[in-house]
């Protein structure tokens, strides 16, 4: 077998459709600036929003200072969380 059969092959190899990126910015809100994300939606799968949602509870406590979520937005004051947020639902 050559490269070129090997290259065929990997072509060939079929990984489902894409996830866009996930969307990051700051936002300003009444309690100082916030890091949002926007997770990456995919039409096949159910949506990932309440169980970020659980997994945001169970890793920052409950919705309000430190993260929140709002029209499938993740709000966090700290951009670690958020980090932690992308590295989990991505």
């Amino acid at each position: 077998m050559n490269i070129n059969v090997i290259s065929q092959q990997l072509e060939d190899i079929d990984l489902g459709p894409k996830k866009e990126p996930m969307k990051t910015g700051k936002a300003k809100g009444w309690l100082g600036e916030y890091h949002w994300v926007s997770p990456a939606q995919d039409p096949e799968a159910d949506s990932v929003i309440q169980p970020a949602i659980e997994w945001c509870k169970e890793h920052f406590g409950k919705s309000g200072h430190r993260w929140y979520e709002n029209q499938s937005k993740f709000f966090f004051k700290d951009e670690r969380d958020m980090s932690m947020f992308i590295l989990r639902w991505s």
